[in-house]
């Protein structure tokens, strides 16, 4: 049974509350002054130019903000963004919606929720490739979301191509399923977690008071643990930075001997076909794709993740 695409329904962006007051910290006298008569020129001379410097500061003040006011606003909050494309997304307005959380995302909203949402709409918009990555992108920063990965399944059975994957071997295939649902840094915290509660108990054991209390044993399967942990941290890494994986997001392209046009032709790749990246020369990717064939695309063509 197929899931339908909806908008997720977590909590919208919120923007950083504000604290009370005016934030301008209580002026503190440093001093008493003094006035003499043997010194009232300079002192006069003194206050003059503090208030002709006053004077020029408060003068340069009004003249940015007077400028700055007759700018438009540049800076827009992410929160509005957010709903105001999921408004758009709502009200059937694809173009806008993507065009709306695209903006989130040159913001620097590196948000499962956003890239979320924008697969969302990309898929209503048809392009499975674009749909595809987002939620590829969407699900490196939350890989156990059950909507993620829901739509991920449901819309590569859209894609044209149908490869049916190489079979690795099965002890992979075993250690992939367990660090799929981990991300890179999860894996990061529990190597370093494991590696210093390994090492305290190790140092403890030096001690001759703590030998009876910790077996050896104990030690032993923390440091296993820990063995454990950083290389599913190694293998996250490699999957969501190393490896260079992507889909094809035009309607179809070829896919050659070599880079260029002027080699043979191997077949004709469609919207959605998943592959990794194995080369990049003048323009053109080598890609693996999940068949185990390999052949050049032009980059414009293939989208990364």
């Amino acid at each position: 049974m197929t899931r339908d695409l909806s908008m997720r329904s977590h909590p919208q962006h919120r923007a950083p509350a504000s604290k009370g007051g005016t934030g301008v910290p209580p002026v503190v006298p440093t001093g008493v002054f003094t006035f003499s008569k043997e010194r009232g020129a300079a002192a006069l001379g003194c206050v003059r130019r503090r208030g002709r410097l006053r004077h020029t500061l408060l003068s340069l003040a009004a003249l940015i903000l007077v400028a700055t006011s007759a700018l438009p606003a540049r800076a827009q909050s992410p929160g509005p963004l957010f709903n105001d494309a999921a408004s758009a997304y709502q009200r059937g307005r694809f173009d806008s919606a993507a065009a709306g959380f695209q903006k989130l995302v040159r913001m620097g909203a590196d948000d499962a929720r956003v890239w979320y949402n924008l697969g969302n709409t990309q898929y209503k918009m048809g392009q499975i490739g674009h749909a595809l990555v987002s939620y590829y992108r969407a699900r490196r920063i939350d890989p156990r979301d059950a909507d993620i990965n829901a739509n991920i399944r449901y819309v590569r059975l859209f894609a044209a191509d149908k490869m049916e994957p190489v079979g690795d071997f099965f002890l992979e295939q075993w250690w992939q399923a367990l660090v799929r649902p981990m991300s890179v840094y999860e894996t990061r915290w529990l190597a370093a977690l494991f590696f210093w509660i390994a090492a305290g108990l190790t140092v403890w054991r030096l001690w001759p008071q703590a030998r009876r209390s910790i077996p050896p044993r104990l030690i032993l399967a923390v440091w296993c643990v820990w063995l454990l942990t950083t290389g599913a941290a190694a293998t996250c890494y490699v999957r969501d930075t190393v490896t260079r994986s992507g889909a094809v997001i035009a309607t179809q392209t070829n896919v050659r001997g070599g880079p260029g046009d002027e080699y043979a032709l191997q077949f004709v790749a469609h919207d959605g076909l998943m592959g990794t990246i194995e080369r990049t020369e003048s323009g053109w990717h080598l890609v693996r794709f999940p068949n185990g064939a390999k052949g050049w695309l032009m980059t414009a063509d293939f989208e990364i993740i």
